[in-house]
């Protein structure tokens, strides 16, 4: 139980999403609601790259918004 809690702390997957954003003009959290279409809370734990799971939809609104792919939207680091 502590092994598996210790693993999930460790964040190995980073969000891109802010970086993104940035590069195609949405300057912030409130620009990136309005793109996508989603509630302000979403958003701003989109830009700040708080959260845990993403849904399918929000994904796919996300690459169509920012023209872009999930690979570079979400990345994969290994944990030192």
């Amino acid at each position: 139980m502590y092994l598996f809690f210790a693993c999930y702390a460790v964040n190995m997957i980073k969000s891109n999403v802010r970086e993104m954003a940035e590069r195609r003009g949405v300057a912030n959290a409130n620009q990136l609601k309005d793109a996508l279409g989603v509630s302000p809370t979403l958003a701003a734990r989109l830009w700040r790259g708080d959260f845990d799971k993403l849904g399918m939809n929000t994904l796919d609104k996300l690459c169509r918004v920012l023209r872009t792919t999930p690979g570079k939207l979400l990345t994969y680091e290994e944990a030192e």
